[in-house]
């Protein structure tokens, strides 16, 4: 995402497009919570208290019920980990995003094909030749498994960041492997953002947080009851009361994570009460966006994203990873995913490093490793 003066998914790599880059408000800004594994002070955010880094546990995950959500980088790199994962992850909420590997590994076509400017020209044609062969040399999951997962699809008419026109390649590549999409939000004049209602900007705002409410009549509109509703059924009502949960600050680094691949020491885990006791409950995998970062915006797409709400009465359990900015190899210079190459030009496959660490937190969390 970008600044209220710069942004764009990858306007700091303009600089420098020889070596690669991407692009993801309000009145206030959270400070940057320390993110060293020798922290130790007890924090808290908003109704949940965040104790000290500590090593991700598993739970009891129904392997039926996994699903992945993502925001512009968020949302390119999410659709990646859902077409490489397809036999883990059963659908996808997908805001701002675009076609599985829609840069075609060049930082340029990230620019001026995917994103940027308003700028837009599609991949189509290449995701799917390239899906389809990734596909059959098994170096992604069988696309079959694409099939009836269901999808929910946000796009703003306003938004300058993400052209509709990708979210609408998306729809017909999701469309094309027979995939379900539930709802695809794109009459509203919003930005560049994630909406919800606990977002603290209006739906036409351009700016830090990129989390944006939009309205529906005299009520914020709620995209996360949507999908939520797709993904797990009829759902308890929404907890918009302190949340009974516990939000987990956990060890990144023992997946991989470190500054040579631009992603963060830690990351955040929202356990609702009863899933730590062992019960069976739902994973959504969440992924923010650009300049969504830690040290950007602290922890506010945790909670301005309204996913812990649903979640904390509906049994799922929520993993937010973490990436972070690099002006060294890897230049990221925006904190984004890697789904341009910047990092690895198998990012789009099991074997991306990025992919493979964050699928390694997922695996704890299901108990499988």
């Amino acid at each position: 995402m970008r600044s209220t003066t710069t942004f764009g998914l990858f306007m700091a790599l303009a600089a420098g497009l020889a070596l690669s880059g991407c692009g993801g408000g309000g009145t206030t800004t959270a400070a940057p919570l320390p993110v060293t594994a020798a922290d130790s002070v007890a924090r808290s955010t908003d109704s949940v208290t965040v104790p000290r880094i500590q090593r991700l546990r598993s739970y009891n995950i129904d392997p039926d019920k996994v699903f992945i959500a993502g925001i512009s980088s968020g949302g390119f790199f999410g659709v990646q980990m859902q077409v490489a994962h397809s036999k883990t992850f059963k659908g996808a909420a997908i805001y701002a995003g675009g076609v599985y590997f829609c840069a075609l590994d060049s930082v340029v076509t990230a620019l001026v094909a995917c994103g940027g400017e308003g700028l837009y020209a599609s991949t189509l044609a290449e995701s799917e030749l390239y899906l389809d062969q990734q596909s059959a040399a098994g170096t992604i999951d069988d696309e079959r498994n694409l099939r009836r997962q269901p999808i929910y699809m946000w796009s703003g008419t306003a938004d300058t960041v993400v052209k509709q026109a990708e979210m609408n390649d998306l729809q017909t590549e999701y469309e094309h492997y027979g995939a379900r999409i539930v709802k695809y939000d794109n009459a509203f004049a919003a930005e560049h953002g994630w909406e919800s209602p606990d977002g603290e900007l209006a739906c036409g705002t351009l700016a830090s947080p990129f989390m944006i409410t939009c309205d529906i009549g005299t009520r914020p509109y709620d995209s996360e009851r949507i999908w939520m509703s797709a993904f797990f059924g009829p759902l308890r009502e929404r907890n918009d009361r302190k949340l009974e949960g516990q939000l987990v600050n956990f060890d990144q680094t023992e997946f991989g994570a470190a500054a040579t691949n631009s992603m963060d020491t830690n990351g955040y885990v929202f356990v609702p009460r009863e899933c730590s006791q062992y019960r069976r409950c739902g994973l959504v995998l969440a992924l923010h966006g650009c300049l969504q970062t830690q040290a950007d915006i602290g922890t506010k797409f945790i909670t301005e994203s309204g996913i812990n709400e649903w979640a904390d009465s509906n049994g799922v359990i929520v993993i937010y990873p973490y990436a972070i900015k690099s002006s060294t190899v890897p230049v990221n210079p925006q904190g984004c995913w890697d789904w341009w190459g910047y990092d690895d030009p198998n990012y789009a496959l099991k074997s991306g490093t990025q992919t493979t660490i964050v699928y390694k937190m997922v695996e704890r969390v299901m108990d499988r490793r």
